[in-house]
């Protein structure tokens, strides 16, 4: 029994000695009766910051129309824009073997492109229809695949025009976007 009792006031001891340090805190605060968090109606977290208004529109979205514009690059048939030019034809030296990557003009290694995906979305859906932001982001990305600033350019034939693809300038023409 004195050995019991021994490792009893022992164990009382430790575990006394292991509660000093610690600081105990109740506000009596639960679940129930908490604050419920309050959205903010105008944090965007899935949106890049960008200065040309495109900052409402998450990257997944962008990333649909650029991988279905450089797949038009290569790919057989028609560019699948609703007013297709007849005579396409690849702008690319090599459509095969010399394709437009993502990387020939988003030169940040940070973005693992292969991580986002081409997703149709229903914002995808909608933007499609806005005419204004077609045009405005088709322009940026021509002008990128033009520019002496990236690596698309020494893959093309020469210069990329709205026509390149399209029958008509889309920018002139709203009633075929």
């Amino acid at each position: 029994m004195k050995k019991f009792l021994l490792f009893l006031f022992v164990s009382v001891l430790l575990l006394s000695g292991c509660n000093q340090n610690m600081e105990v805190v109740s506000s009596g605060e639960t679940l129930e009766n908490s604050p419920k968090p309050e959205a903010d109606p105008s944090a965007k977290p899935l949106a890049a910051a960008a200065a040309d208004g495109e900052g409402d529109i998450p990257p997944f979205v962008k990333a649909f129309f650029m991988h279905t514009w450089v797949e038009a690059l290569y790919g057989p048939g028609l560019p699948p824009n609703k007013n297709p030019n007849p005579n396409w034809q690849s702008p690319l030296k090599d459509p095969v073997n010399g394709r437009v990557w993502c990387t020939d003009c988003h030169v940040n290694t940070d973005i693992d492109f292969s991580k986002i995906p081409k997703m149709r979305t229903p914002q995808v859906g909608e933007l499609e229809n806005n005419h204004a932001f077609m045009v405005a982001l088709m322009k940026k990305w021509v002008a990128r695949l033009n520019s002496d600033q990236f690596g698309a350019k020494a893959k093309l034939k020469g210069p990329v025009t709205c026509l390149t693809c399209h029958a008509t300038n889309p920018e002139n023409d709203v009633a075929t976007h």
